[in-house]
């Protein structure tokens, strides 16, 4: 017998928050989705305790955003391209709530003019904006540090 679609569908929400510890690890782990790390690694990168970062990742591969072999967490590179975009959609949500109006601004004429859109092509300019170049400067300094311990 057919299932209808809805009944397969959950309506469980993303479970990352926007400028959360989980979105700075999950961020971390997009960036240098090359590799694995452990908790010490993620934690010396993200600038977070190694048990806020410990519990994080555990949280992460829970929600099934993340995997886990040993003590190495990881993205799966089928998933960076998705979870990417999810990123994007909700700095996307954040910076459109940040530039609507609170007051009577509703009332004058052009104001939706100030909000941004959310074409695909602006969500990629607003990620860039607003993505934690620490964090992405981090990622990149541990990915070539590697590289250079361990060539090819």
């Amino acid at each position: 017998m057919p299932v209808p679609v809805d009944d397969l569908i959950t309506d469980e929400p993303f479970p990352v928050n926007p400028e959360s510890v989980e979105y700075e690890i999950l961020s971390f782990l997009i960036t240098a989705h090359e590799y694995g790390f452990t908790p010490q690694e993620i934690a010396a990168q993200t600038g977070h305790s190694k048990a806020t970062v410990s519990d994080t990742v555990a949280q992460l591969v829970e929600n099934g955003l993340i995997k886990q072999t040993e003590s190495v967490y990881y993205i799966e590179p089928w998933r960076v391209d998705k979870l990417t975009n999810r990123l994007r959609s909700l700095d996307a949500a954040v910076k459109l709530f940040e530039v609507t109006p609170t007051d009577d601004s509703y009332a004058e004429s052009g104001w939706e003019q100030d909000v941004p859109s959310l074409e695909l092509d602006e969500q990629t300019e607003i990620s860039n904006k607003k993505s934690s170049p620490s964090v992405e400067a981090r990622a990149e300094a541990l990915v070539t540090e590697v590289e250079d311990h361990y060539p090819e």
